[in-house]
């Protein structure tokens, strides 16, 4: 492998780092992402809605071009074993179960504790263009943070695979700050057990995707219907709350 052959894993790693951050913040200016306010009248074209659609497409967009400017081969045949796809879809039905433990368990640094399990109130609901605009997004995510970012960090640049999942899952827990702080942590969480999916499926990138996908469609289809506060949301309250009365 050349010096300029390095550069450019190097680049396309620098540039790839935090597409889904960039876009959040940017449609949030530009159409919203918040969705259409509780009780309010429904809309031929809502906000929420579109800016998920948009962020899907333009993260695929990045993907897409990430994948091919990428010095690498896709693999996407069988895993070490096909029942890595089953331990996939069982993961990402435990997901939103893991990451409602991570913010617990920052809260209970603090001895508070998290109220419940529900949508994040930017998720912009559960409609079915958002479902396929979070099935788009997750697809892409894999793509550039383990199918690309892992294997570079790890194959191409020589990263210990430790240190590499570990980067990779700090930095797509980042991309979720747009979410809040409390966010990054969950999402930090669940990115290792997708890091550890790829490698474990023989370095293929459907493996965690699979399992992606599945959490998003789990999180926007069922959690909308078990009401109540999301888990974030209500969890950024408390340490608000908390923090303000430390320092006082």
């Amino acid at each position: 492998m050349t010096t300029r052959t390095l550069s450019l894993s190097v680049l396309v790693l620098l540039c790839a780092a935090f597409p889904a951050q960039a876009f959040r913040l940017t449609l949030a200016g530009v159409v919203g992402g918040t969705g259409a306010r509780a009780g309010a009248a429904p809309r031929r074209l809502d906000r929420g809605v579109t800016g998920q659609v948009a962020f899907a497409v333009a993260l695929i967009a990045t993907a897409t071009l990430v994948a091919v400017l990428a010095p690498m081969r896709w693999d996407l045949l069988s895993p070490v074993g096909w029942h890595w796809y089953a331990v996939a879809v069982a993961f990402g039905c435990l997901a939103p179960a893991l990451e409602w433990g991570a913010a617990a368990a920052v809260l209970a640094v603090r001895h508070r504790r998290l109220p419940g399990i529900a949508l994040h109130r930017l998720a912009g609901g559960g409609s079915v263009l958002v479902v396929l605009a979070a099935v788009g997004a997750a697809a892409a995510e894999e793509v550039l943070f383990r199918g690309v970012g892992l294997h570079l960090l790890e194959r191409v640049l020589g990263w210990p695979a430790a240190a590499a999942v570990a980067v990779t899952a700090v930095v797509y827990g980042l991309n979720h700050l747009y979410f809040g702080p409390l966010t990054v942590a969950q999402k930090a969480l669940t990115g290792v057990g997708f890091g550890v999916l790829y490698l474990l499926g023989g370095h293929n990138v459907l493996v965690p995707l699979v399992a992606h996908v599945v959490q998003n469609v789990v999180v926007l289809t069922l959690l909308p219907r078990m009401g109540g506060m999301s888990a974030e949301r209500s969890g950024a309250r408390v340490l608000r709350r908390v923090w303000r009365k430390g320092s006082s």
